[in-house]
């Protein structure tokens, strides 16, 4: 932040000083298709979103784009709409910028239609996806736009990743979850340790009220509130489990 000027570094305002007409909050919002003051009309938030890894942690990309499915599918680099709405799927982002911006829909499977794209990504991804999806768990924004009742069990599970900073992103983000941030835990403790958490975490969120939720299938929970588990384990075991090395 402190390499830009004075203001430009929250707002919209580093992108309108070019983009004139997006200064009227109709244009933003028609620009858009989120409210004018919300996270969804912040330019950088859709155009240049939190896709890198560096110190121990998401930051934003330093290059400019747009959001679009089919660029996710070839690098595997999360796009900014499904970085958001973390419950919703390739085909749900697919479909809106087909809708709003004429931006032509990739072939899909039907786990990419059906399954959220966060989950997708965290359960049965590279290390580089799993840190940043265990930081976009814990981003107020796709908090808001989300909801967090059902985001325990995911990050539980990585809190026994095999990388220490994913395990350690996690549990940041599990920590801005109300009822888990009494639980104790060390990301380079013995793993016996880190299993006794994420058991912890399970049994916890297995005890929450239920019935108020409306998370959906697409996060993996049944009508009943339960975890689908014969969904859930088969992800699990397609991780992404080669070395590998982000330059920061």
């Amino acid at each position: 932040n402190d390499q830009l000027k004075l203001n430009m570094a929250t707002g919209n305002q580093a992108c309108v000083q070019c983009h004139k007409s997006l200064e009227d909050e109709a244009a933003l919002a028609a620009h858009t298709h989120h409210a004018a003051t919300s996270s969804g009309s912040n330019c950088y938030n859709c155009h240049m979103s939190y896709t890198t890894y560096g110190l121990v942690k998401a930051i934003r990309s330093h290059q400019i784009d747009s959001p679009d499915v089919s660029t996710s599918l070839m690098t595997g680099r999360p796009n900014a709409c499904n970085q958001c709405h973390l419950n919703q799927t390739l085909e749900w982002s697919a479909s809106h910028l087909s809708d709003w911006y004429d931006i032509v829909p990739p072939e899909l499977s039907e786990e990419e239609q059906t399954i959220a794209a966060s989950v997708l990504w965290l359960l049965r991804g590279d290390a580089g996806q799993r840190a940043l999806m265990a930081w976009s768990y814990g981003w107020p924004d796709a908090q808001e736009a989300s909801g967090t009742a059902w985001m325990a069990p995911y990050l539980a599970q990585l809190l026994v990743d095999p990388y220490d900073a994913v395990r350690l992103i996690a549990h940041r983000s599990l920590r801005t979850i109300d009822q888990y941030g009494s639980i104790f835990y060390d990301y380079v403790g013995a793993e016996k340790a880190r299993e006794t958490a994420r058991a912890t975490v399970l049994k916890r969120w297995q005890r929450r009220d239920a019935t108020q939720e409306s998370s959906g299938s697409a996060v993996l929970i049944d009508a009943n509130g339960e975890l689908m588990e014969e969904v859930f384990v088969p992800l699990f075991h397609q991780r992404d489990d080669r070395e590998i090395g982000l330059r920061e």
